[in-house]
């Protein structure tokens, strides 16, 4: 049965030196109002200021792999990362709790050649359907799934009943590249509106129908990442 969403976040920083996620992460924190539905409410958090600060991946230690649940609950994890993702995961969880936020937008980018890629849990019904109405705006969006039968992801995003990873490339390390940022800036604010759409097909009753990527969209490249040069490692 589909449920409202009512609490949405997205992040950007998650790896410091990813800086189209940090600058967008930053503008919806100077235009928050722009990032709200009349349906939910949207919060803002750059993930991992000490790695911004350095314009650095990470400062001790990856933080896109620091939510398996149980490093979350581990607190003679001290790294700075670690530390970090604790209070994320207070802010925005607690992971696999009922008060965890609804639906998590991370936004990356890589120097692989990836266009724009969506990252997700195979199962997630409702990020597969926001992925295709943002295929449907964006044909080159591609769609990528996080490991299949894993019982447990270390990703930020894997903190909310939903997640997303909002890949996004080429885009050089610590630099802006203007192109994809306006690309995704305008997708972003897509994605936002789909999810005000499902909240208003809940409401009325309506169906809001399960999508499953294979079945109804076809082209086999939008589901698999083949970015040429370089490596994603999100």
């Amino acid at each position: 049965m589909a449920v409202a969403i009512r609490r949405v976040a997205i992040t950007g920083g998650t790896h410091g030196n990813e800086s189209n996620g940090v600058e967008l992460a930053r503008h919806f924190l100077r235009n928050l109002d722009s990032v709200q539905r009349p349906s939910f409410t949207t919060v803002v958090e750059i993930a991992n200021p000490a790695a911004v600060k350095a314009n650095m991946r990470y400062v001790d230690e990856d933080m896109n792999r620091c939510f398996f649940k149980a490093d979350l609950q581990d607190e003679s994890r001290q790294s700075i990362e670690a530390r970090r993702a604790r209070e994320i995961n207070a802010l925005l969880g607690p992971k696999g709790d009922a008060q965890a936020v609804d639906l998590i937008i991370d936004l990356h980018n890589t120097t692989a050649a990836t266009g724009v890629a969506l990252l997700m849990a195979p199962g997630d019904e409702l990020c597969h359907a926001i992925a295709a109405r943002l295929i449907e705006v964006d044909p080159s969006v591609r769609v990528a799934q996080w490991s299949k039968g894993a019982a447990d992801y270390p990703l930020l995003p894997s903190i909310a009943k939903h997640g997303m990873t909002f890949e996004v490339g080429p885009a050089p390390w610590g630099c802006i590249e203007p192109a994809s940022y306006a690309q995704s800036l305008g997708l972003v604010h897509a994605a936002l509106d789909c999810v005000h759409a499902h909240n208003a097909a809940v409401a009325s009753g309506g169906p809001w129908r399960e999508v499953r990527l294979g079945l109804q969209l076809g082209e086999p490249n939008r589901m698999n990442l083949n970015p040429g040069p370089g490596s994603i490692r999100g």
